[in-house]
């Protein structure tokens, strides 16, 4: 008889940052019944930890869509650390709480003059 293969899954997360490679059972990580590699479970729950810290701040709640996709795109596209986008939300605590949620793109903003000083 030969040894049972083990179980193979296709990571769930949009943003998987092993292009699409299989995940073995026994290395997966499993968040609502989806199977994820540790470190994309590791990232979206940075991601998701972002958006309630900045939904915290502000008052419109249906805006937490919008507030996942702006810091996802900051993430993926435009290579902003995570944590400095963390960082500038849990400092900026007085100016979110007064302004939609398009000014979580001043962030990007402020790391590419950080970044590439001119």
């Amino acid at each position: 008889m030969a040894g049972k293969e083990e179980k193979e899954y296709i990571c769930a997360y949009k943003y998987c940052l092993h292009h699409g490679d299989r995940v073995k059972d026994s290395e997966s990580v499993v968040i609502n019944r989806k199977h994820y590699h540790w470190d994309c479970a590791g990232m979206k729950q940075e991601i998701t930890d972002c958006v309630n810290t900045y939904m915290s701040y502000i008052e419109d709640k249906t805006k937490y869509p919008i507030a996942y996709r702006a810091i996802n795109t900051m993430v993926f596209k435009n290579r902003v650390p995570i944590e400095y986008i963390r960082k500038n939300i849990e400092s900026s605590k007085l100016y979110y709480s007064q302004k939609p949620v398009q000014v979580l793109y001043g962030i990007r903003k402020l790391f590419y003059e950080q970044e590439f000083k001119v």
